[in-house]
């Protein structure tokens, strides 16, 4: 089975868990996922399989888009609404440009520290391993940018602030909600969150988990998915067959763009070409 899917991933299961239920219903043994969201979150989840695998990592500089919900006034050992409360306080109330002031200092480039519940691997083994154990190590930074940010709503009195951002990769939107909390003079922990983006899709075009086990769900092809954010060139046949075999390592053309996707007279992909240091169009990969 060859395809992909945008999948409404569920509140409760993790990334993984997903593919592997895919796997199963289509008895395909090769299935990747475009980005990790928690169990304690939903929303947008590419999902690959067989050969359309390959065309997962050219997505790994996609900008992604979140709704998420602060708790003011308590804090977790997850930073999520998954984890024990360590912290409570009574809740403060703030007015509307207090919020958005504080909201407004988080846009563009800076560093962020990854939470210790993360994945990344430190000296050898994923946070959340040492974090299982009680420890917490020192972690490198990591340069994210944030696009947008804004408040969508504010209750007083629970003390539920809900935004909306659009981040860069490898950006913690739990860790964004805690510090938007300590910069508010106050505590907090994510209580919801929601991936409605994956640029350049949207929410609005995904399918529910069990759409998909059902083959009721549209399987998209590569070239279906990748030529909405590349640039596409159909060859000849012969050319075509060259490429297969290794033997057009660079493209020769006028194009500028830094990524080309090569596709047969029947638009089935065949390679990437990214533009390398040189200036040239060097094959990268090869997707059939």
């Amino acid at each position: 089975m060859d395809g992909i899917f945008l999948i409404d991933k569920p509140i409760g299961m993790t990334s993984r868990s997903v593919c592997s239920r895919i796997s199963k219903a289509f008895k395909e043994k090769k299935v990747g996922h475009v980005g990790t969201l928690d169990p304690f979150a939903n929303g947008l989840l590419i999902v690959a399989t067989g050969k359309c695998t390959k065309a997962v990592t050219f997505f790994d500089e996609a900008i992604k888009e979140y709704n998420a919900t602060i708790q003011l006034g308590k804090e977790t050992d997850t930073l999520d609404n998954t984890g024990k409360v360590i912290k409570e306080e009574t809740i403060k109330e703030f007015s509307d440009n207090e919020i958005e002031k504080v909201i407004n200092s988080f846009l563009g480039k800076q560093k962020q520290i990854p939470p210790m519940t993360s994945a990344i691997h430190v000296y050898g083994r994923r946070l959340y391993e040492y974090a299982h154990e009680g420890k917490e190590i020192d972690r490198p930074s990591r340069d994210i940018e944030i696009f947008d940010l804004k408040m969508t709503s504010y209750d007083k009195k629970s003390g539920l602030l809900a935004f909306y951002c659009k981040v860069s990769k490898g950006t913690y939107v739990r860790t964004i909600g805690n510090d938007i909390a300590k910069k508010l003079g106050t505590i907090g922990y994510l209580e919801k969150l929601e991936r409605v983006g994956v640029e350049p899709f949207t929410i609005s075009e995904t399918s529910s988990l069990k759409d998909v086990e059902e083959g009721k769900a549209k399987a998209y092809s590569t070239y279906e998915i990748l030529s909405r954010f590349i640039k596409v060139c159909s060859f000849d046949d012969k050319k075509i067959e060259d490429i297969k075999n290794g033997k057009i390592t660079y493209l020769e053309n006028n194009l500028k763009d830094n990524r080309i996707l090569v596709v047969d007279s029947s638009n089935n992909a065949i390679a990437i070409y990214t533009r390398n240091k040189n200036d040239r169009l060097e094959f990268t990969r090869g997707l059939f």
